[in-house]
């Protein structure tokens, strides 16, 4: 049997708009035709943004509820739907809590360094929240940005901040270069300061046009892989990718012809259920 991974999509993000890429999903329905067009070439997770009347990121409560139900009656069962938490530099870890206790969704995204600043101690809100998150069974991601945040996320899980189940990682390569740009190495580099006893599912994406590279090196050493707009519109050449869709076919493409098979969404819950 081969080696199965997981393909997620990140299909708008925080900040791209038609300017720049005519295909980028802004609009509830633009998202949902774009997801439906993301399942059928393989991706079963989708992290989405809501965006307000003027396509700027929000995390308003009420917008994101209205929008994460449209998604999941559209496609629920294809695909596992995961609401971001990004704070764009606007929104506190005490609005990014409550977006997640309004809405409830099945899954989550959480910056560590937005929600747990280095420069912080971590809250007994922030520590009640998560340890509330295990309860709900919301399947928690937290994004990591470098070795030494992962470190620090080990250190966090040992003092009980963090919980030890129900959640995954995502590494992400090249954010702190100017412009972002993603390297295999960097791949490599949290790969290297991963635990040994790998019992949290990982994953991996990247800005920039290495984006592919980065994910085909993440796919090798075991993690699965999340692709798409948020993070990069262009192929190696720097040629303009035709919209997320392609992106994934062509991913997928490559994975299996390193053999690897990509992980059905029944597959992709029954690995959530069993995290909790």
């Amino acid at each position: 049997m081969r080696d199965a991974r997981t393909i997620m999509v990140a299909p708008n993000g925080a900040y791209l708009q038609p300017v720049h890429h005519p295909r980028v999903p802004i609009t509830g329905e633009q998202l949902i035709h774009c997801l439906h067009e993301c399942a059928e070439a393989g991706a079963t997770m989708a992290h989405i943004h809501a965006r307000d009347q003027q396509g700027a990121h929000s995390l308003d409560p009420a917008l994101n509820q209205a929008l994460y139900q449209q998604v999941i009656d559209a496609v629920g069962d294809r695909m596992v739907i995961q609401l971001t938490t990004e704070a764009v530099g606007r929104y506190s870890p005490q609005q990014q809590m409550a977006l997640i206790k309004a809405v409830k969704p099945e899954a989550a995204s959480f910056a560590l360094r937005e929600l747990i600043p280095d420069h912080q101690p971590p809250s007994k809100a922030v520590t009640d929240f998560f340890a509330w998150t295990v309860e709900a069974r919301i399947y928690s991601q937290f994004i990591l940005y470098h070795p030494r945040e992962l470190a620090r996320y080990y250190t966090l899980r040992e003092q009980g901040i963090l919980p030890s189940r129900g959640h995954h990682l995502l590494f992400v390569a090249g954010r702190d270069r100017t412009p972002p740009r993603g390297m295999s190495e960097d791949v490599v580099a949290m790969y290297h300061a991963l635990h040994a006893d790998g019992t949290i599912p990982w994953s991996v994406c990247a800005f920039g046009c290495h984006e592919s590279r980065c994910l085909t090196t993440a796919a090798t050493l075991g993690g699965d892989v999340r692709i798409g707009f948020e993070n990069n519109t262009q192929h190696i050449d720097q040629s303009q990718a035709h919209d997320n869709a392609s992106q994934i076919t062509n991913l997928r493409n490559t994975l299996e012809n390193l053999g690897y098979c990509t992980k059905p969404v029944q597959a992709l819950r029954q690995t959530m259920t069993q995290s909790f």
